[in-house]
């Protein structure tokens, strides 16, 4: 059991393992632990410092955080207190990535062109068969166009693009 101690108050929530309804996987390291807790493709990774065991740990986080890590570490604080608070991670605090339908896209686009799949099959991968033989032939070659942009994307976050997202 880790227990998250408010200091102000005195007051403590105990985080009780066994009791969550996510996937809880503890990593550990030579004085330090990766916890990380996932459920229905959303996560939260906490790193507990030092060899004692979970109980009496405390949450320690900057109160003045560096100005472009203040929004994710308050995230990540509401995160952690919401699934104490309920025991599992709960949707509302982890809102869809608004690229996530079209970057499933690249990825599926990639995955088809890395099998040597024609680009008319991956066409029917991504937009169903119908819509290909609707378009595929089309004079403006959008369907077409479509499925190269989504290789050439996945090829370029394939080639080191990918790193613009951890920035």
């Amino acid at each position: 059991m880790a227990v998250v101690k408010h200091p102000a108050d005195g007051t403590s929530r105990h985080l009780v393992l066994d009791l969550l309804r996510c996937r809880v996987t503890v990593h550990s390291e030579e004085d330090c632990r990766h916890v990380l807790f996932a459920q229905d493709g959303r996560s939260l990774q906490l790193e507990v410092s030092g060899t004692e065991a979970f109980d009496g740990a405390m949450l320690v986080t900057p109160a003045l955080p560096i100005r472009r890590l203040a929004p994710s570490r308050i995230l990540g604080v509401k995160r952690l207190s919401d699934m104490i608070t309920h025991g599992q991670l709960r949707p509302a605090l982890y809102p869809r990535e608004h690229r996530a339908a079209r970057l499933a896209r690249v990825a599926q686009a990639l995955d088809g062109w890395l099998a040597d799949a024609s680009y008319r099959e991956i066409a029917i991968a991504l937009f169903g068969n119908s819509r290909v033989e609707r378009d595929w032939r089309h004079p403006g070659n959008h369907l077409r166009d479509q499925v190269r942009r989504a290789i050439g994307y996945g090829r370029a976050l394939m080639d080191g693009g990918y790193q613009r997202f951890l920035n």
